[in-house]
């Protein structure tokens, strides 16, 4: 691999790119508009906060569950296909929520329905991620995806309460549907047309993406990196979590908790183009104990309860630490198993996820027993201890790509390319 810094333009120069990235940040805005507007009607409806929360976790935790199961369905079926295919399906339930026919009860179990599915079309995306982009492209491409998901979250807010105080949810989730439907045209024309990755004759089975799951895990490289990527970041995500409590502890005004909120998610994008763009892939490669090493240290303090200015410095700097995932995005493609990439990056999005639930139901009992300063304190701490834990998976040797073994088990007669 080169050393060379790898510029934005020569990532969208690849043939298929700008399509993927122009479809998928459209559809992130999207998603985000309508878990607003669909979470803001359940309340209106309701005047419980219970429903509300729960319209909002029905956008995101069935995918823990599709995510054990539709990965490596991905890996066989045509991308060109399947992707506008998901736009579409989000399209047709932001839509079908704003005509208001199923009621609370109804309206949550298609999100929660819609959302079991999302897995099978976000690892297929991370997939043609790694198709479309070679060498370092693909390391600051995949990048760009997480900036980019943190800039739609904050457009989708915007757009949303713009849309909600002009309109009401009803038309904003109509908005949110275009958004898809628009996104699903440009998929079609602009993605191009590749076979599908995996080339198994066996029919697909429902055990096929544990099965493969297990035999990722049986890689130390991959098994390491996987386990860096998830704990640190469940743990930063679990003092995150603690953001109100701290801001009500310390009497904290809207706009100072509004900032205590926001500080993470900016500190991390920052992190994001910073280390992405502007340092050489060796460079990164040694930033990743560095940076694990920050996000801990920066915690630290917080055991203080400092006044609510100096804590939103410190959430700002500790999130700048999160882009130690950077360092070896490159090697953990390389080591997936042939024909199963899409399986891989499902269990990356999985173990994220379940990462980021864990994390907060782990901080909240040490913020009533601690309080909430304290607590991110100890979550800080538990970062250090998981980083300087996992830190051989920095240093372990790329692993030759595999293959993954059929429903029955048995190993397809596949060599790598």
């Amino acid at each position: 691999m080169t050393d060379a810094r790898t510029t934005y333009r020569s990532v969208f120069a690849s043939r298929g790119y700008p399509a993927l990235y122009s479809g998928a940040a459209l559809g992130m805005v999207g998603v985000s508009l309508q878990v607003l507007a669909f979470s803001v009607a359940v309340y209106d409806v309701t005047g419980d906060p219970f429903w509300s929360s729960a319209a909002f976790a029905a956008g995101f935790l069935p995918q823990v569950v599709g995510g054990a199961v539709l990965p490596a369905l991905a890996d066989r079926l045509p991308v060109r296909v399947l992707l506008p295919i998901g736009a579409l399906v989000r399209a047709a339930v932001a839509a079908v929520l704003a005509t208001g026919l199923l009621g609370v009860g109804g309206g949550i179990a298609l999100v929660a329905a819609a959302t079991l599915v999302q897995p099978l079309f976000s690892s297929a995306q991370s997939a043609l991620v790694s198709r479309l982009l070679t060498g370092d492209r693909y390391v600051l491409g995949r990048s760009l995806f997480t900036v980019t998901s943190m800039v739609a979250q904050l457009v989708g807010i915007a757009i949303g309460g713009a849309t909600l105080q002009a309109l009401g949810p009803g038309p904003a989730l109509l908005v949110a549907a275009g958004m898809e439907a628009l996104s699903a045209l440009i998929l079609v024309a602009g993605l191009p047309s590749l076979r599908p990755a995996s080339t198994r004759r066996r029919r697909w089975h429902p055990a096929e993406t544990l099965l493969g799951y297990r035999a990722i895990l049986r890689v130390p490289l991959l098994r390491g990196l996987l386990l860096l990527w998830w704990v640190p970041l469940g743990l930063f995500v679990g003092a995150e979590s603690l953001a109100v409590a701290y801001a009500g502890r310390s009497d904290a005004d809207g706009w100072t908790t509004a900032a205590l909120i926001g500080a993470p998610p900016a500190g991390a994008l920052l992190g994001e183009v910073l280390i992405g763009r502007f340092c050489r892939p060796a460079t990164r490669e040694r930033l990743v104990v560095p940076l694990v090493a920050l996000t801990g240290v920066a915690l630290l303090p917080l055991a203080l309860t400092p006044p609510p200015a100096v804590a939103i410095a410190l959430l700002f700097t500790a999130s700048i630490g999160l882009a130690y995932s950077l360092g070896r995005q490159g090697a953990f493609r390389d080591g997936l198993p042939v024909g199963g990439e899409a399986v891989g990056f499902g269990l990356l999005g999985v173990g994220m996820m379940t990462a980021q639930g864990l994390g907060p139901l782990l901080a909240g009992p040490l913020a009533s027993w601690l309080s909430a300063g304290p607590a991110m304190a100890a979550c800080g701490a538990l970062v250090l201890l998981s980083g300087a834990l996992l830190r051989g998976a920095v240093t372990v040797p790329a692993a030759a790509p595999t293959v993954l073994p059929d429903a029955d088990g048995a190993t397809p007669l596949r060599s790598a390319p």
